[in-house]
């Protein structure tokens, strides 16, 4: 989809505030807090990446401030994980394909994104590639303004999980996936679904819900089967695997195309995809 829908436009306007004039009045505004900021003073970030926070904070120009400082500094701590793969890791490493950006939205309008966690093999892909893999793709999606203004639908699968992944599900690695997603990335966390219970799950669930809110909480859905996620989704957005129609949920190489996206995608952001 190239286009904003009405539907999403009078979603964007009822549950973000936004209208053409506040939209342009509050990019002005933030970009006079950004230049009375020490850290952020000499930085030119891009119109789109700016209404990307203005959107998530519903038009809160502090609280885009405060989200923009969060993720220009920890790019200038952890610059290496804002970094790409190499290309040929696609063909040669199947555990690249542990995470997709399924083809069709949900009837709401929201990015469909599914991880297999057991898909990943450690000992061919390395850990840092892991989290950079994840974070390219979620920036890239957010690209797009319908994801921007709708959110995220998440699918978390653990079958196949085993001890080999149990090690990196320490306290920092999880805080870390947890201040990235909430407290620098711009995504609206719609509904987060967590299938096939396996010691890892429990054990990462048994860390990772003491950082969440209430209102991520009760976002969580647990599934013991893949029928159970037809109550969420219609058959036509989800991979036949998972009960649903879709035949090739990688048709759209959507991971290889954000990696090689996010090549140029610096501290001041890149442009929307239309």
């Amino acid at each position: 989809m190239s286009y904003i829908p009405e539907f999403v436009r009078k979603k964007c306007e009822e549950e973000l505030n936004e209208t053409p004039e506040r939209k342009k009045q509050s990019i002005q505004e933030l970009r006079k807090l950004l230049a009375n900021d020490k850290e952020t003073k000499n930085i030119f970030f891009h119109d789109d990446l700016l209404v990307q926070y203005l959107r998530h904070s519903k038009y809160n120009t502090n609280k885009a401030l405060s989200q923009l400082r969060n993720v220009n500094a920890f790019r200038n701590k952890e610059a290496k994980i804002f970094e790409t793969i190499p290309d040929e890791y696609f063909s040669t490493k199947p555990s690249t394909k542990f995470i997709t950006v399924l083809p069709k939205r949900s009837p709401d309008g929201c990015t469909v994104v599914l991880c297999q966690i057991g898909k990943w093999d450690p000992n061919e892909l390395a850990f840092e590639d892991f989290k950079r893999i994840t974070l390219l793709t979620v920036l890239q999606i957010l690209r797009d303004p319908m994801t921007q203004i709708n959110g995220f639908k998440l699918i978390h699968d653990f079958a196949g999980t085993h001890l080999q992944h149990l090690k990196y599900c320490t306290p920092q690695n999880l805080y870390l996936f947890y201040y990235i997603s909430i407290y620098c990335i711009p995504g609206r966390y719609k509904e987060i679904h967590l299938l096939n219970e396996t010691p890892v799950l429990r054990i990462l669930w048994s860390v990772i819900k003491r950082f969440l809110s209430d209102k991520i909480r009760n976002r969580v859905f647990f599934h013991s089967d893949t029928e159970e996620l037809l109550k969420h989704f219609p058959k036509s957005v989800l991979p036949v695997q998972y009960g649903g129609e879709i035949l090739d949920m990688h048709a759209t190489n959507f991971v290889q195309t954000a990696n090689k996206e996010q090549k140029k995608n610096t501290v001041e952001g890149q442009p929307n995809f239309f």
